[in-house]
């Protein structure tokens, strides 16, 4: 406590709390002198009583004044100029209370006993505010309870002599050796409760942001992982297109093969009208088969290209959509693998969602499947795919029989880079995307189990963010 009394260092916070209380204090510095007029109005000469109360508030209003540019400070000036303003505002606060103490040896001097008690009384509820409003600064309160009482005292003391006086002098300095600690011990706890708030603040701004920097990095990971499985995705996007245009390219070969044989077979006359025209209706059936072929091939384009296409905002769609979408684009190339496909939508709501995307974690799904079959030369192949409203849930459960995945690996396949595929042909990101995509961008869940012969991948989505 000494020590703290020999400089004036104080944090700004706790300036602020001093000055905050100025209405408080203005409050006891009017009413204070007019309440002490009023008792010894009778009793203290005027000159001196009207002198007194005059001084109180002249040098209160200089105190207020001081205060402002103190509070000004604060805001732009540097810890050297707040500190002089704060010298000032003390010096007022000495003053303020040193004139209090002289009334107070003037209530002795002149006053009765009941008199001399009320002023106790008046002295008592100011340094009980003014434990209140001064306590942020500890010289603040220890110069106006000090100085008040001190002067209180040894009026009592030296100029009273009835054993009365000495015993209200020796409660005086108890309660002076009591309410100073107190106040200091007041100071201690605001003080030590800024510092701690700024550590927390300080704390709070720093993980506010690493947090920051954590998701940018997340979302500037989650963008790299999403380009990653896109071209993935290319890879056998191309190998799907490749297969679908398969047939239909095959389809015009062979119809162009086929008019230039009949052309150059010599079997018709062209200087015939029978032979013209049927050769004619030969090759209008043959062109008939291209267009078909090209109408095949700029639809797959279509579907492919649709499939890239970002979502800029979810959509009203029925829940077989994006599955039905899906399938156009694997069931050419499942057909061809003796892969069957069973659908059965048990519910065909309307939906909110990303359209493209949900297509992207089925196809996902499903092209998981074939590979799978493919991998364990699986007879048989079978993929089921199912829609259900369960418990306020969207549901849709796409299963196969191949076998299933080993227990000790399904906690691990939706982290990003984790396959069970050679290198050669998975990139671990697929699954990942899709849980991201499920999850994240829809509020859902993608969960997978072990089945008898297989596994199930479920997507759930809540039935009242789809309203």
């Amino acid at each position: 406590m000494i020590q703290a009394l020999r400089k004036i260092e104080y944090h700004k916070n706790l300036i602020y709390m001093l000055l905050e209380a100025r209405a408080g204090a203005i409050a006891v510095n009017i009413i204070g002198p007019l309440f002490f007029l009023i008792i010894f109005y009778a009793t203290i000469p005027l000159e001196i009583l009207y002198t007194l109360t005059f001084m109180q508030m002249f040098f209160f209003i200089f105190r207020v004044k001081v205060g402002v540019s103190l509070y000004k400070s604060l805001e732009n000036d540097s810890a050297e100029v707040i500190q002089k303003y704060l010298k000032k505002y003390l010096i007022f606060i000495f003053i303020n209370s040193f004139l209090w103490g002289l009334s107070t040896v003037l209530a002795v001097i002149y006053g009765s006993q009941v008199q001399i008690f009320m002023i106790m009384t008046l002295v008592f509820g100011m340094i009980t505010g003014s434990m209140s409003t001064l306590t942020p600064i500890f010289h603040a309160v220890f110069i106006f309870v000090l100085n008040i009482l001190g002067m209180f005292i040894f009026s009592l003391v030296l100029i009273r002599t009835d054993e009365i006086y000495y015993f209200v002098a020796f409660f005086l300095i108890v309660y002076i050796f009591v309410a100073i600690p107190a106040a200091y011990r007041i100071h201690l706890s605001m003080s030590n409760s800024i510092i701690k708030n700024e550590e927390i603040e300080m704390l709070n701004s720093e993980l506010e942001l690493k947090v920051t920097k954590a998701i940018q990095e997340r979302e500037k990971r989650e963008k790299i992982l999403q380009q990653q499985t896109k071209l993935a995705q290319m890879g056998e996007m191309i190998s799907m297109i490749a297969h679908q245009w398969r047939q239909p390219l095959g389809a015009i070969s062979s119809s162009i093969i086929s008019i230039q044989t009949k052309k150059e077979s010599g079997i018709y006359d062209f200087k015939k009208e029978q032979d013209r025209k049927t050769y004619f209706d030969f090759t209008d059936v043959k062109f008939k088969n291209v267009h078909d072929c090209v109408q095949i091939l700029s639809t797959t384009i279509d579907d492919f290209r649709n499939f890239f296409k970002p979502d800029k905002e979810k959509e009203q769609v029925h829940l077989s959509l994006p599955i039905q979408r899906a399938l156009t684009i694997v069931q050419s190339s499942m057909n061809f693998k003796n892969i069957e496909l069973v659908i059965s939508y048990n519910n065909n709501d309307t939906i909110l969602i990303y359209q493209n995307e949900m297509m992207q974690v089925i196809l996902n799904i499903l092209k998981n499947a074939e590979d799978n079959f493919i991998e364990k030369k699986t007879k048989d192949a079978k993929i089921t795919i199912t829609t259900e409203l369960i418990d306020n849930e969207y549901k849709i459960f796409i299963s196969d029989n191949g076998g299933g995945i080993k227990e000790s690996i399904i906690p691990h396949i939706f982290e990003p880079y984790f396959s069970t595929k050679n290198e050669k042909n998975g990139t671990g990101l697929g699954l990942y995307m899709s849980k991201v995509m499920i999850e994240e961008h829809h509020n859902g869940q993608l969960n997978v189990v072990n089945t008898v012969d297989g596994v199930c991948f479920e997507i759930l989505l809540q039935k009242e963010t789809n309203v």
